[in-house]
């Protein structure tokens, strides 16, 4: 009689490639590695996930929603600039606490169509940045579209905080990390 199916060995074999991307980045992701690491065969990685890519796109969303976790617990009677502000805050923090999976996240972006659910989980972050100035012009605060100020802000945050892990902003104007944070953040989420 063949064995049940373990429904744990998903859950386990994106373990193991997270592990590997935190240690080694994503360019280290192969299929042998992840096999050894998850005690099973690259045929078995398979059966879960049809490719390299598939497993890449799980394994991005699972990241994601860490990172979406963190701005779901943000205060939603915040007034929506402070909403913003600890948006940027909640952002960069996971940026800085995992540079590794932060790159993951977006190096793999290369256009290839998403589902509707995966735009939910990757696109979160930016949809509660839109959500918070769209209650900013509700209210008279923004003179512009919001999508329009969302999608300006996800730019300069993600380019904030792809630029601070690659150690670039500090050597512009030799300031520290915390520095650079307090000046960004006073320009992402002040007056509009």
């Amino acid at each position: 009689m063949p064995r049940p199916a373990d429904p744990t060995l998903p859950d386990r074999i994106l373990k193991a490639a997270e592990s590997v991307v935190v240690a080694e980045g994503h360019e280290a992701l192969n299929m042998r590695t992840l096999a050894r690491l998850a005690r099973v065969s690259a045929t078995t990685i398979y059966a879960h996930f049809s490719s390299k890519a598939a497993l890449r796109r799980a394994l991005e969303l699972r990241v994601a929603d860490r990172l979406n976790e963190s701005i779901r617990r943000i205060d939603p009677t915040l007034e929506p600039f402070e909403t913003l502000a600890e948006i940027g805050r909640q952002y960069i923090a996971f940026a800085e606490a995992n540079p590794r999976l932060y790159r993951l996240m977006f190096d793999g972006l290369d256009g290839t169509p998403i589902s509707d659910e995966e735009r939910s989980v990757m696109y979160f972050t930016y949809y509660s940045a839109r959500n918070a100035l769209e209650r900013a012009a509700t209210s008279g605060l923004i003179p512009h579209q919001p999508a329009y100020s969302a999608m300006m802000g996800w730019s300069m945050l993600h380019g904030f905080a792809s630029l601070m892990l690659s150690g670039r902003l500090q050597l512009a104007e030799d300031m520290d990390q915390e520095q650079l944070q307090e000046l960004f953040m006073a320009f992402y989420a002040g007056p509009h």
